[in-house]
């Protein structure tokens, strides 16, 4: 578990620091280091540095703050130290670019350890996770049990049956040995209520190939007397069905065998309107089954080995001279939820997201365990009793989203639409800001991978949805629209979105994206994204917002509803805008734009953010979409001081002197051509903002007379 040199220099010694092994490019593999839980995964993350640059790890042990009452924990981090000659490199001409996603210093590790007595860790794991041998199976019927009659939070969502909803269409499990196969029911058909509860299944396809529902083999896989033959499954499917049987329940909803697939042009399948209905899928099942671990049907969802006991920690004896210190400890990666599962295949999925998030409970089939997810709790085989506060930050903050958008109830048909109920958010135990939610859900999203570009959008629609409806009944109001990734409501304070670590345009800018999606949209680019608040910082009123053609808000329409849509749907991809834009070339050097429009001293107050890696000499204007005043400490100037009126000169003259900065956002955009009244048509490439920046440092860029009507693309 530990190397002699950890355990005697870091656990046992008096010392609250120091430095961990000097060159772990010479550190020969033995059975010591690979077996420490410092050693091995510091030296993985060593050897992975820049450069080829061997960096020396500084490390640090602390008590965390703890009440009388609370068991004592410690934290373990261990810093990359950068070497003198690695600090010059940075300082070169030739250092990548800033925004280049180009490799970065590993970041710190962080390990806890605990009191033996004051954690739960299994004693055992057994040697498969099959439930068909029982394997993992007592444990995951201990979680549902619990679940079911001690969970407050899970009771109340489960009890609201909101729409008493089914999906259209089920695969009857039956029992094993059952007088009936395997097949696909039509829920009406087959006179089901609403309150019959089914699970769901999240797996990836993969590229090979899988048994599909089409209009060729409806009468076969829907014939209670023929069906589904059981080698036609692949293992994730029969994995998934055996799970579903030992839990008790006869149905399940499976993707590929609950939407009939597009096989031709002229048979289009019913993703256009079953698609639409997916989070209620979800949302309204008994639990959702996950192949964690599969990057295809061949994966399934047990693993069996011997060696699936060494995830369970042994705990370690520390004689530390404190009195906190001494005793048997276990230790713990403060990644454990990230390594154990969201870095697990099916997570990088993008379609995987909404499923994860809107499933009141899941059962994660992971490379070497089973893991739970409710409203209440996540745990997993090893932890049983649920994670730790310090292990439990991203999983808690999913399921605080997960009881909260499980929180609703149906509200109006909306735009005549009956598969478009507008459907309302309920204040519960969670009830943090929408806002928050979205923003970090597009965060979380974007990082994730699709098979298909132009799911780009689609495949986070489930989500969107929901908290479309929430912002309606919070703005208390009804005209918030969505579309194309953004909301209606102050549109120009969104636009300036930023792609995370930029890669080569043909990488970013997906072909296939360009017709599908404006490029002011976010779900115009394949790249991680940070969108930006459609509030504004402050109650003070902004001085200079972008306008569009009709000296209105700039604005998107979305079209009337048609039987075809899966998501709102624009009626015209190019935003009309009002406003003055200068032009500049692209500085590869400083990564900025240098443009006539700015002054010596203002320049350095602006940070670019192209979207995709650009060339020295490029051009690219820019169009400032916001600005507000503030005060000289950075924050924003309040409006009496602001406003206020003062026939006294030395009171003018210190307020003048006081009040200089400003802040505010912009975009960068790229000329394409005209359209045929002359107004110019540019696409986005990229965003900017700037703050500390004198009025008059930026009276170009937002000048009255330069201002005219143009078109981003």
């Amino acid at each position: 578990m530990l190397c002699k040199v950890c355990h005697e220099t870091i656990l046992n010694s008096s010392q609250n620091w120091g430095y961990h092994r000097k060159d772990y490019q010479n550190v020969q593999k033995d059975p010591q280091v690979e077996s420490c839980i410092f050693c091995s995964e510091v030296r993985t993350d060593a050897l992975k540095t820049p450069h080829g640059k061997a960096l020396q790890y500084l490390w640090t042990a602390r008590w965390l703050p703890a009440t009388r009452q609370d068991q004592p924990i410690m934290a373990v981090t261990f810093r990359p130290q950068i070497e003198d000659d690695l600090c010059q490199d940075s300082d070169r001409d030739e250092k990548p670019p800033l925004h280049s996603g180009a490799a970065r210093f590993p970041q710190p590790r962080v390990f806890y350890l605990f009191k033996k007595d004051a954690i739960q860790i299994a004693n055992h794991l057994g040697p498969t996770t099959n439930v068909t041998v029982d394997g993992s199976l007592p444990q995951i019927q201990q979680w549902l049990q619990q679940c079911s009659s001690r969970h407050d939070r899970c009771r109340a969502v489960s009890a609201r049956k909101r729409e008493m909803f089914l999906p259209t269409r089920l695969v009857d499990v039956g029992t094993t040995g059952g007088e009936r196969p395997i097949h696909i029911i039509d829920s009406k058909e087959a006179g089901l209520k609403g309150n019959e509860p089914y699970v769901t299944l999240s797996h990836c396809w993969g590229e090979i190939e899988i048994l599909r529902l089409v209009d060729g083999n409806k009468p076969v896989l829907m014939n209670p007397e023929k069906g589904i033959e059981w080698a036609q499954l692949t293992k994730t499917f029969q994995d998934a069905i055996a799970v579903t049987r030992k839990l008790g329940v006869r149905y399940i909803w499976i993707d590929s065998l609950c939407i009939v697939q597009w096989t031709s042009e002229s048979a289009h399948g019913d993703f256009a309107t079953e698609g639409q209905l997916m989070h209620k899928v979800y949302r309204n099942s008994f639990c959702n089954i996950a192949a964690a671990d599969s990057s295809n049907g061949n994966g399934g969802l047990f693993r069996s080995d011997a060696a699936r006991d060494k995830i369970v920690p042994k705990a370690v004896e520390l004689r530390r001279e404190d009195e906190k210190g001494a005793g048997e400890w276990y230790i713990l990666k403060g990644d454990y939820w990230a390594q154990h599962l969201l870095d697990r295949i099916l997570y990088t999925r993008g379609w995987v997201f909404q499923e994860r998030m809107l499933a009141p409970r899941l059962l994660h089939f992971s490379a070497n365990q089973v893991l739970w997810d409710c409203a209440t709790l996540s745990a997993s085989e090893v932890l049983p009793g649920g994670l730790p506060p310090q292990l439990d930050t991203l999983a808690a903050s999913e399921r605080h989203w997960r009881e909260r958008l499980s929180l609703i109830r149906p509200a109006a048909v909306t735009n005549g639409n009956p598969d478009a109920v507008e459907e309302v958010m309920r204040a519960g135990t969670a009830d943090d800001s929408l806002e928050t939610f979205w923003r970090n859900s597009v965060r979380s999203y974007t990082r994730c991978r699709l098979t298909k570009s132009i799911d780009r959008l689609n495949a986070i629609w489930g989500v969107a949805k929901l908290v479309r409806d929430g912002l309606r009944q919070e703005d208390d109001g009804r005209d918030e629209e969505y579309g194309a990734g953004l909301w209606s409501r102050n549109l120009d304070l969104q636009l300036a979105w930023r792609v995370v670590n930029p890669g080569p345009e043909e990488e970013v800018r997906d072909r296939d994206l360009r017709d599908l999606c404006p490029s002011w949209s976010w779900g115009s680019t394949i790249a991680e994204i940070e969108v930006q608040s459609r509030h504004a910082s402050s109650s003070l009123e902004m001085w200079y917002r972008v306008r569009s053609h009709d000296g209105g808000e700039v604005r998107f329409e979305v079209a009337p509803y048609t039987d075809i849509n899966f998501q709102p749907v624009l009626a015209r991809q190019s935003l009309a805008v009002k406003a003055s834009i200068v032009k500049g070339l692209w500085d590869q050097t400083h990564q900025a734009v240098v443009s006539s429009a700015f002054t010596q001293d203002s320049v350095g107050r602006f940070d670019f953010f192209p979207d995709a890696l650009m060339s020295q000499g490029e051009t690219c204007h820019l169009l400032v979409l916001w600005a507000q005043k503030n005060a000289p400490d950075g924050g924003v100037a309040d409006d009496d001081r602001y406003h206020s009126d003062c026939s006294d000169r030395d009171d003018d003259q210190e307020r003048e002197e006081q009040i200089i900065h400003n802040s505010g956002a912009g975009l960068m955009l790229r000329l394409v051509g005209s359209d045929d009244e002359g107004a110019e048509r540019y696409r986005r490439v990229g965003a900017f903002g700037f703050q500390g920046v004198h009025k008059e440092q930026i009276g170009l860029l937002v000048n009255p007379a330069n201002e005219k009507d143009l078109w981003i693309l």
